[in-house]
C-alpha cells in the first residue's frame, strides 16, 4: 500500500519540485506556518538540506516567509497551486498550437542532421567551454545510464558549466546516473547537490581514469587539466571516443572503482560527524588534553625514530574552526545571509565581541574585542576567524562561501568580506 502523500509527491515531482522539497511543502500545508527546523524534522530531512529546498520553494512561490522570530514559512494554498498549474498547462498548449509548424520544421532538420552519430572513433576537445557544450548535447542522447568518474574539483566546474542541469534532466527521463569521486570537505556541498539526482560513491584518492561514459555509445576521457590547481586553466584536454575496446576497458575500470567505493551518505556522515578517537579540550582543564597530545606525539616519534615532527598548523586551525563554526551555527536562527548575520551579531554581543555589519550586500563585517584577532597571535586569528565565519554561513545557508582574510584597521578590529561562491 503506498504511503500517504506519495501521489502528491509524484505530482509535484512531475512539475519540477524535487521529492524532498515536495515533502517540505506538504508538511507546511498540513501543519501551517513552521520554522525551517520544524519542517525539516517533520519531513525527516537533514536541516542543512532542508534550508536549500526551502529557498527553492520560496523562489518558486510555494512557500512564503512569515514575520517573527524565529522566521516561519507558510505554504501556498493547494487550490492556488492547482490553479497555477492549470494556467501554465493552458499556456503551454496554446504555444504548441501557435508554433506547431516551426517545431515540426526544427524536428525534421534535427533528424536529418547526423550530429549525434558522426562516425568518429576519436576526437580531441580543448577548453572547458568546448567540453561543456559538447556534453550538454550528448547527455540528452543517453537512454540507459551515465557513468561519471571525476576529480573533486570537477564537480563545481560541471555546476558552473551547467552540465549538472542536463544530468538532472536525464535522471528525470529515467536514465541512471552514477558518479565516483573523492568526497572531501572542500567539495562536500557539491557532492550533496549531485546526490539529489545521481548515485554517488566516494573513493579514497582521485580516480586514475577520469571521464564520463554515455550509455554504450561513447565516452569523454579527461587527458589533462581536470584537477589543475587553478580553475582558470583552459588547458583542459579531453578525448571523445566510440572505440568499443576502449569503452569496454573504461566500463570495467569504472566498475572496479564503484565496487570498492563508499556510499556518499556514509562518507558525508564521516566528514560531518567523524567517528574519530576524540581528544576533548575542556575549558580550565586544557593541560590534561595537551599532555595527552604530547604523549601521542612522542610515541609516534619513537616508533619512527624521528627527532622532529612538524604539524600542519593551518589544517589544525581549519579543524578547530569547522567544529566551532558548526556549534555556533546550531545556536543561530535564519538561513538567508542577512538573517544569519543579524543572528550572529546577537550571538557575539552576548559574549562581549563586537560584530558590526558594515554593508549588507556584498556582506562586509567588522569584529572588535576578538581574542583570536586582537590577542597574542593575530596571524592565527587571520586564519581562524574567516574559517569559522565560512563554516557558520555554509551550515546555515547550505551554500558555499568565500571569506577574505581579516584586514586589520588599527584598534578598529578586523574587516571581513563574505561572498557566496
Amino acid at each position: 500500500m503506498p504511503r500517504p502523500g506519495t501521489g502528491l509527491i509524484r505530482l509535484l515531482a512531475e512539475r519540477g519540485v524535487p521529492e524532498r522539497a515536495a515533502r517540505l511543502y506538504i508538511a507546511s500545508c498540513r501543519e501551517g506556518a513552521q520554522t525551517a527546523a520544524e519542517l525539516a524534522r517533520m519531513s525527516g530531512i537533514h536541516r542543512v538540506e532542508a534550508y536549500r529546498h526551502i529557498q527553492q520553494l520560496r523562489e518558486a512561490g510555494l512557500l512564503r516567509s512569515v514575520s517573527g522570530r524565529p522566521m516561519r514559512f507558510a505554504a501556498l494554498a493547494p487550490e492556488e497551486l492547482v490553479e497555477r498549474w492549470v494556467r501554465t498547462a493552458t499556456e503551454d498548449v496554446r504555444r504548441l498550437e501557435e508554433n506547431r509548424g516551426q517545431i515540426l520544421r526544427e524536428f525534421r532538420e534535427q533528424i536529418a542532421t547526423p550530429e549525434a552519430e558522426d562516425g568518429r572513433k576519436f576526437a580531441i576537445l580543448e577548453r572547458r567551454s568546448a567540453l561543456y557544450s559538447f556534453l550538454k548535447k550528448r547527455i540528452g542522447l543517453a537512454r540507459r545510464e551515465l557513468l561519471l568518474s571525476l576529480s573533486p574539483k570537477s564537480l563545481a566546474r560541471l555546476v558552473d558549466g551547467g552540465v549538472d542541469r542536463e544530468l538532472r534532466l536525464a535522471h528525470r527521463h529515467g536514465v541512471r546516473v552514477r558518479l565516483v569521486t573523492e568526497i572531501t570537505r572542500a567539495n562536500l556541498l557539491d557532492a550533496k547537490h549531485f546526490g539529489t539526482f545521481a548515485e554517488v560513491r566516494h573513493v579514497g584518492t582521485v580516480p586514475s581514469i577520469r571521464g564520463i561514459l554515455l550509455d554504450r555509445r561513447g565516452a569523454v576521457v579527461y587527458v589533462a587539466g581536470d584537477h589543475a590547481p587553478t580553475p582558470t586553466a583552459d588547458r583542459l584536454v579531453t578525448l571523445w571516443t566510440t572505440d568499443e575496446e576502449l569503452l569496454q576497458l573504461l566500463r570495467h575500470q569504472f566498475g572496479q572503482l564503484w565496487n570498492h567505493g563508499t556510499p556518499a551518505d556514509q562518507r558525508i556522515v564521516e566528514l560531518e560527524e567523524p567517528p574519530v578517537a576524540a581528544l576533548p579540550v575542556r575549558l580550565g582543564r586544557e593541560v590534561e588534553s595537551f599532555n595527552r597530545l604530547r604523549e601521542i606525539t612522542q610515541l609516534g616519534m619513537q616508533v619512527g625514530a624521528l627527532r622532529e615532527l612538524p604539524f600542519d598548523l593551518p589544517e589544525f586551525i581549519d579543524t578547530v574552526a569547522h567544529q566551532v563554526g558548526r556549534q555556533i551555527a546550531n545556536q543561530l536562527d535564519g538561513e538567508l545571509p542577512a538573517e544569519v548575520a543579524r543572528s550572529l551579531q546577537e550571538y557575539f554581543r552576548d559574549r562581549g565581541v563586537s560584530f558590526e555589519i558594515l554593508r549588507p550586500e556584498p556582506l562586509l563585517v567588522r569584529t572588535t574585542n576578538c581574542l583570536a584577532c586582537d590577542g597574542a597571535s593575530p596571524e592565527v586569528g587571520r586564519l581562524l576567524c574567516p574559517a569559522i565565519l565560512r563554516t557558520v554561513f555554509e551550515a546555515r545557508t547550505g551554500a558555499r562561501w568565500d571569506v577574505t582574510d581579516g584586514r586589520r584597521s588599527g584598534r578598529r578590529g578586523h574587516v571581513f568580506s563574505l561572498t557566496p561562491s
